[in-house]
C-alpha cells in the first residue's frame, strides 16, 4: 500500500465540505469531541478529523498509533 492509499484507507468521503461540517457537527453533539472538516491532499475526497490541537492519537511509530497521553507522559518522564 502507498502513502496516497494508507492516508485514506478506511476514511469517510463526503460529498462536500458542507456535509462534512454537518457530520462534524453531529459529532460534536454526541461528544466525540472536536471535529473539523479538510480537503485530502491525497485523494481530492472531503474528510473529517480532530481538529487541530485535539487529536488523540499521533502516528508516531511503526508499530501503530500512539495514545497522545502516553506519547506526552514518556516524553516529559
Amino acid at each position: 500500500m502507498n502513502g496516497s492509499l494508507a492516508a485514506c484507507y478506511l476514511k469517510t468521503e463526503f460529498p462536500s465540505r458542507r456535509a462534512g461540517r454537518r457530520r462534524a457537527r453531529q459529532l460534536r453533539g454526541e461528544g466525540a469531541g472536536t471535529f473539523d472538516e479538510y480537503r485530502c491532499g491525497h485523494c481530492g475526497s472531503v474528510h473529517i478529523g480532530h481538529a487541530r490541537g485535539n487529536a488523540t492519537y499521533l502516528r508516531q511509530t511503526r508499530t501503530g498509533p500512539v495514545p497522545l497521553h502516553q506519547y506526552i507522559q514518556e516524553r516529559t518522564s
